[in-house]
């Protein structure tokens, strides 16, 4: 999956493929776990896909000038806080501890979705240079169990913020010469 498969310009048109995409990825990845079908709330999906091309992006510049992070996370809490999925996954899927979190379904596919989208995302950097995600974030069950409980109920502006960093950080643990140097 490529990062724009998530954020395709402006207008009736690019929404429209960004609901399409978002399906189809949906689509693949429950028939990759086997399952039949799964439940889904159009208007909800549509819901993402209005704030994914809306105004009310929390940038100062806008999407269009905003990190992969920050683009992947606002995906991310709007996903999870629509419930597109209304469906939970049982406990064969993912075990007993995941399924019984409220609404693990719509954080698990979001925060896949949002990996997937890094996955070779390209960072623009102010003095010109170009840094691609050339690895893919790997985080241990461990921290996946309690990513899915922290951001079950997650609210798009209140979450927003610590979603970015966190996707940013993992980026840069998978991609350790992307990262800005540390310093404090």
């Amino acid at each position: 999956m490529s990062f724009n498969i998530l954020y395709n310009g402006e207008g009736d048109e690019s929404a429209s493929l960004n609901l399409f995409s978002i399906a189809v990825y949906l689509d693949g990845f429950t028939e990759g776990l086997g399952l039949k079908s799964q439940a889904i709330n159009t208007a909800a999906l549509q819901s993402v896909v209005g704030a994914l091309s809306g105004a009310d992006f929390p940038h100062v510049d806008g999407c269009e000038n905003a990190s992969p992070f920050k683009k992947v996370a606002y995906f991310f809490v709007n996903f999870v806080a629509a419930k597109p999925v209304t469906e939970a996954f049982s406990s064969s899927v993912f075990g007993p501890i995941i399924s019984g979190i409220e609404n693990h379904q719509n954080v698990v596919l979001a925060y896949l979705m949002a990996v997937d989208s890094l996955h070779h995302a390209q960072i623009y950097r102010k003095n010109g240079q170009i840094i691609s995600l050339d690895n893919k974030i790997l985080v241990s069950r461990h921290f996946f169990y309690d990513f899915v409980e922290a951001f079950s109920a997650a609210i798009p502006h209140q979450h927003f913020k610590i979603a970015s960093l966190l996707f940013e950080q993992l980026a840069y643990r998978a991609n350790p010469t992307a990262s800005y140097p540390a310093v404090i």
